[in-house]
């Protein structure tokens, strides 16, 4: 990736139209049921290709600008590339067409096979790979955000990179708002979807919404400490920066309020996971590291206890006492089931988009209606993708590792700069829904996966190079 890739330089409008579509396609990401209907997905997908085509163009100027650009190692362009393109080519391979009788062969494809034969449909000619040839071509249409959300976090410019996540806290303030005035007397504001007094935002359930917000979490408590440190510097001479601390808090108050408020269990729990790792973990610059984490701890835990007020704490632990445990419920059948399903279809899966329609097959006894998600992304992809599930899995979190070494490395030398902390908190809000998707299928929710992409394309971009010290003058000299 050359430099102009990282973009580090802006050429003419292309700079602008990339920050601007990327806006756009983020912040309406999450309008009509978290992009979660077909109208909405397809103008993401509209809106998909022109960040793509508005960041193509601007590589292309800039490299024609940049005669000697500078290139990072080979293998971890290749990596980030991979997945930056896998919604493509993992359902481009799923659709290559294979004679009818070694279609028939694949592990799992045999009961499909007779009842062609039964239905007496000619098994002359080529079949997809992928049991839901159309599915999957809808899965690969549905890519084309996630890959533009990716791409753009990881090659936007660090200012404009700053702005977009800004922007995102603000997005998910709006839903928080929302959120909470839907617990009030304003029935309407649901559109319809449900009952009065449920807080599920534009989003179709309360568990989507509190994921989604939950991944802006750190974001926030980021902008608050640098607000707040820069009122701390400019405490002595007239300015924005004591409001805009105030913002921000009132933002992360507003944030956190709205996650416990919507009663969902898993968005609760991972949100005081990382929140309280966004308070613990992310270093300072300098030093009273040991006096600045324990005010850190003292004031997350008043700020929780001041939330957790708001909501209601016996409203927050009836939730977690209703409808038993996981293990105990149906969500855990989906669970089994799906991986019994994994297993039948073995390594090459039975392809992208196609879990709802078989699934049934699958479905144990006890589970009752028509599932369309396993309420676990991981058993889900692993049954739709197989291997190329865990490869991609496995490439994703040895880029994640490196990435955690290097800013760990960077922090314990000299302390993490505004971009590296900025990369840090990413990762925390990335690692929030990652935890939510083992009991929940947040990322078949397009609002919420494109935020998870764009979250790891901001953490995955290259480290900020290190300040060259000047060399010291002879003393001869």
């Amino acid at each position: 990736m050359p430099a102009a890739e990282t973009g580090q330089a802006n050429t003419g409008l292309a700079g602008p139209v990339v920050f601007g579509s990327g806006l756009l396609l983020l912040g309406l990401a999450p309008i009509i049921r978290g992009g979660n209907r077909h109208v909405a997905l397809v103008l993401l997908e509209w809106l998909g290709l022109l960040v793509l085509l508005a960041l193509s163009i601007r590589a292309l100027t800039t490299a024609a600008a940049s005669p000697t650009p500078r290139h990072p190692p080979r293998h971890r362009a290749i990596g980030v590339w991979l997945l930056a393109l896998a919604p493509l080519w993992v359902g481009l391979l799923q659709l290559i067409p294979l004679p009818g009788g070694l279609w028939a062969a694949l592990p799992g494809h045999a009961p499909y096979a007779q009842a062609l034969a039964v239905a007496q449909v000619s098994d002359a000619g080529y079949r997809a790979l992928s049991l839901m040839p159309d599915a999957t071509w809808t899965s690969v249409l549905a890519g084309i955000p996630l890959m533009a959300a990716f791409l753009l976090a990881c090659f936007c410019s660090p200012a404009h990179l700053h702005r977009l996540v800004q922007a995102l806290v603000v997005f998910a303030v709006a839903q928080a708002v929302l959120g909470l005035l839907q617990m009030g007397p304003f029935p309407g504001l649901s559109f319809g979807l449900v009952k009065g007094g449920r807080v599920v935002g534009t989003f179709a359930n309360r568990n989507h919404f509190a994921s989604y917000i939950t991944m802006t979490v750190p974001l926030a408590i980021l902008l608050f400490r640098q607000a707040t440190a820069s009122a701390r510097g400019a405490s002595r001479r007239p300015g924005g920066a004591r409001p805009m601390a105030a913002l921000w808090g009132l933002a992360l108050f507003l944030l956190l309020s709205a996650v416990l408020a919507s009663a969902s269990r898993g968005g609760t729990v991972t949100c005081l996971v990382v929140t309280l790792l966004a308070v613990l973990l992310l270093p300072q610059r300098e030093g009273h590291w040991s006096a600045r984490r324990h005010w850190g701890m003292a004031g997350a835990a008043a700020l929780l206890a001041l939330v957790v007020l708001a909501v209601g704490l016996d409203a927050l632990l009836a939730r977690f006492e209703s409808e038993g445990a996981y293990l105990e419920g149906e969500r855990w059948l989906y669970v089994i089931g799906s991986w019994h399903a994994a297993l039948a279809f073995w390594p090459f899966g039975s392809g992208l988009g196609s879990y709802a329609s078989v699934f049934p097959a699958f479905q144990p006894v006890g589970v009752h209606g028509f599932i369309e998600h396993a309420h676990n992304d991981y058993v889900q992809l692993l049954m739709e993708c197989g291997l190329l599930a865990v490869a991609l899995g496995l490439l994703a979190l040895a880029l994640i590792a490196r990435q955690v070494v290097r800013l760990v490395r960077r922090a314990r030398r000299m302390g993490l700069d505004a971009a590296g902390l900025l990369q840090a908190s990413c990762g925390l809000g990335l690692l929030a829904v990652l935890l939510h998707s083992w009991v929940d299928f947040n990322l078949r929710i397009p609002a919420n996966a494109m935020l998870a992409v764009f979250l790891l394309g901001a953490f995955l971009r290259p480290l900020q190079p290190l300040p060259v010290k000047p060399a010291r003058e002879s003393v001869l000299e």
